[in-house]
């Protein structure tokens, strides 16, 4: 008599098809998804020079986000973890796409990664974490601590990429963007931009002599000086124009921090080398950008700062993108935009009559 073949429910199936984590294994995981999460700090920035700022924003937000929270989960988070395969898949398609609308050969790597982990995925079985048993007060009150600053990390990431299509080019407009300004030279071909600019009710005249007495030995920067003080530039914003810091030449050093800053551990000349001067005009700082005004009228000017770098991929991008991403250029687009609004602020000023000039 020929026995019926042996059907396996299809909940068994499924089953047989994967293959479970240890506890190890899956916090191991969890930490290669918020690195991998990390490295599309740079992803994003690359993908950005396409110009398809929206899209490009979304699908960054969806797979940066998105592999950060699926560690997070992977890792045990209250409120992800028994979510984390689903947003690893969601994260994982974001991340292809966001790879394919700017392509490169180093991306062939990054694809490789997605579509390994998009297997580890589906083909994974939760790791049983001991998350529900009884733990001691000083471990409850940690476990807590570690969700709060997990879904803190995540909501500022997500601003941070919301926001930066904004942020970047604060004041600007797509003309000012395009047209080219003193020192494109230097980076001819730049895949990383910032552009800030704003209109001030003065005349250019009235200007330069605000812009051409940055530095911290003179007027300063005209932005936050107790952050800026608060890491030891001792930096003072002047109120007045002054005329022995009215002359500048190419190749001076435009400083940022007083000679023995931080002990001197990085060199005595912490600063900015001047690479292009047009006098009335523009300045161009090395490592910060061209700081340029145009005329509008006889009573208005605009001022444009813009900063320009090869940001060509490369291992040492990947590794310095977060910090730039969720760090320097945050800070940078509240002291640069603070600084715009100082110059404009005095320049005018200076046009009241009670206004007057320290000799």
């Amino acid at each position: 008599m020929t026995m019926p073949p042996t059907v396996i429910p299809r909940w068994e199936r499924s089953e047989s098809l994967t293959f479970p984590l240890s506890a190890i294994q899956q916090k191991i995981l969890g930490y290669f998804f918020l690195l991998h999460g990390l490295a599309h700090a740079a992803v994003g920035i690359w993908a950005a020079e396409t110009g398809r700022w929206w899209m490009v924003a979304s699908l960054w937000e969806l797979a940066m986000v998105g592999f950060i929270a699926a560690g997070f989960g992977a890792l045990g988070v209250a409120g992800l973890r028994d979510v984390w395969r689903a947003i690893t898949i969601v994260a994982s398609s974001a991340s292809m796409l966001l790879f394919l609308s700017s392509p490169r050969s180093a991306f062939l790597l990054g694809l490789g990664i997605d579509i390994m982990i998009l297997a580890l995925a589906a083909y994974s079985r939760d790791a049983t974490l001991a998350m529900d048993t009884p733990v001691s007060r000083a471990k409850r009150i940690r476990r807590f601590s570690g969700v709060i600053i997990s879904w803190l990390v995540l909501i500022y990431v997500a601003l941070v990429i919301a926001v930066r299509p904004l942020s970047i080019q604060w004041g600007t407009t797509a003309a000012e963007r395009a047209m080219a300004l003193p020192g494109d030279q230097f980076v001819p071909v730049a895949h990383y931009r910032i552009d800030h600019g704003i209109t001030i009710n003065a005349p250019t005249t009235a200007v330069w002599p605000w812009l051409i007495q940055i530095g911290q030995d003179r007027g300063g920067f005209y932005s936050y000086s107790k952050l800026e003080n608060a890491i030891g530039a001792r930096v003072s914003n002047a109120d007045r124009i002054v005329p022995e810091w009215q002359s500048r030449r190419v190749g001076e050093l435009v400083r940022s921090a007083p000679p023995d800053w931080l002990g001197g551990r990085f060199r005595s000349d912490v600063g900015w080398k001047i690479l292009e001067l047009i006098p009335g005009q523009a300045i161009v700082l090395e490592g910060w950008g061209s700081f340029t005004l145009f005329p509008i009228n006889d009573s208005t000017t605009r001022m444009l700062i813009r900063t320009r770098g090869p940001g060509l991929p490369s291992v040492g991008a990947v590794v310095g993108s977060p910090l730039s991403l969720l760090v320097f250029e945050p800070a940078h687009m509240i002291m640069e935009r603070r600084m715009l609004l100082g110059i404009k602020e005095r320049a005018e000023r200076s046009q009241d009559k009670t206004f007057f000039v320290l000799e």
